[in-house]
């Protein structure tokens, strides 16, 4: 397996964020004159990305109360299974990924 950083993700980063492909490393070398310090600059659309990321490890209560309920549905016998919301969720699913 090959992990190029080609795939999905990338490619939505790139449609949504218009990020653009890496510069080709160049041969040159560069010295630091005396008395310089490096710096370095984030671009804003460097720090969309972090904020989403961050937005990404915060956790969602709405969405754990939501599997909880689910569970305890299960564990008493009253989950019944729509088969149309199934089989809808599993074309949307499908489509979305064809676009991306």
């Amino acid at each position: 397996m090959e992990i190029s950083g080609r795939g999905r993700a990338a490619e939505l980063a790139k449609l949504l964020l218009g990020v653009q492909e890496p510069d080709q490393p160049t041969t040159k070398k560069y010295t630091k004159a005396e008395g310089q310090s490096d710096r370095v600059q984030i671009s804003e659309q460097a720090k969309e990305l972090q904020r989403i990321k961050a937005l990404t490890n915060q956790p969602d209560q709405t969405r754990a109360e939501h599997v909880e309920r689910l569970r305890r549905a299960i564990d008493n016998g009253t989950y019944t299974v729509q088969g149309r919301s199934v089989g809808d969720a599993i074309i949307r699913h499908a489509l979305t990924d064809t676009v991306l």
